[in-house]
């Protein structure tokens, strides 16, 4: 597997490097995706403590600490001079042995007229081997961005074999029934740190979180859907196949994405000092 890093500088097994060369070996694979705002690493102790859950659901132990995880994300950051775009983290287990990589990676940010406006989506039938892992899966990944590309969407819905929707193919889905919150029970999906700092948003804003999958045909009685992710935070969405929502316009949905921003804030203005050392 080739190292695609967007800066010249990466991080691998703790030491700084820049060999476009170096590949990682065959092995089982799990990463995490943070992003960086201002130098400050977003919600990282909960990607950490997602990252070893990761490394436990595939049956090995963590072969990398804490403190070695932020010192790497400190001279990734610092030897790219780079302090606003998403860092990813990738563990490879082997045999009896481990490898790890960070680095910077191509990071797409939606522009404030798409939250206003939303994006159109599809369905796909498909599922993850492992829900609740981050665990590289090159097949899968490829299929969906064909598919998307082949329909202009912005993201996939995935449905199970028996006609629920799960999850996106990179995000967690929310849908809005009047006050009230569906998204996809826990064990099902993957639990994402957005997804997790969204119910605490919910929670602030007595909001009720529903976790109960949706079945396909439901769609035709929500008010409004939208996705969450590390880039996109709190994204509306206005289509799914033929279906239309004026989701970026939802009461609900533009309070969700309100608060959430507020604990994005208040999170980097409580970690500023990151990068001091």
């Amino acid at each position: 597997m080739n190292i695609e890093t967007n800066k010249e500088f990466f991080i691998y097994n703790n030491e700084v490097s820049n060999n476009k060369e170096l590949k990682l070996k065959e092995g089982e694979k799990v990463y995490e995706v943070i992003r960086v705002i201002n130098g400050v690493p977003l919600f990282l102790e909960e990607h950490i403590e997602r990252l070893k859950k990761s490394i436990d659901l595939i049956g090995y132990e963590s072969q990398i600490n804490e403190e070695s995880i932020r010192e790497n994300i400190y001279k990734l950051i610092s030897k790219n001079d780079e302090f606003n775009m998403n860092i990813k983290i990738i563990l490879n287990y082997y045999g009896d042995n481990f490898e790890s990589v960070f680095l910077f990676i191509k990071s797409n940010y939606p522009e404030e007229r798409i939250y206003d406006e939303g994006v159109a989506t599809i369905t796909i039938k498909a599922m993850r081997d492992l829900p609740n892992v981050k665990k590289v899966n090159n097949t899968f990944k490829t299929k969906v961005k064909e598919e998307l590309k082949q329909k202009n969407a912005y993201e996939a819905l995935l449905i199970d074999e028996k006609g629920y929707i799960t999850e996106g193919s990179r995000s967690n889905m929310f849908f809005i029934k009047e006050n009230e919150v569906y998204t996809a029970p826990k064990g099902e999906v993957l639990l994402g740190v957005t997804r997790a700092n969204i119910l605490k948003a919910c929670e602030s804003l007595d909001v009720n979180i529903v976790e109960k999958n949706l079945k396909i045909e439901e769609l035709n009685n929500i008010d409004g859907i939208f996705m969450s992710g590390t880039s996109v935070g709190v994204l509306p969405i206005k289509v799914v196949d033929d279906r239309k929502y004026n989701s970026a316009k939802n009461r609900v949905i533009k309070n969700i994405r309100k608060e959430y921003n507020k604990r994005v804030d208040e999170y980097i203005k409580k970690n500023k000092n990151f990068l001091k050392k």
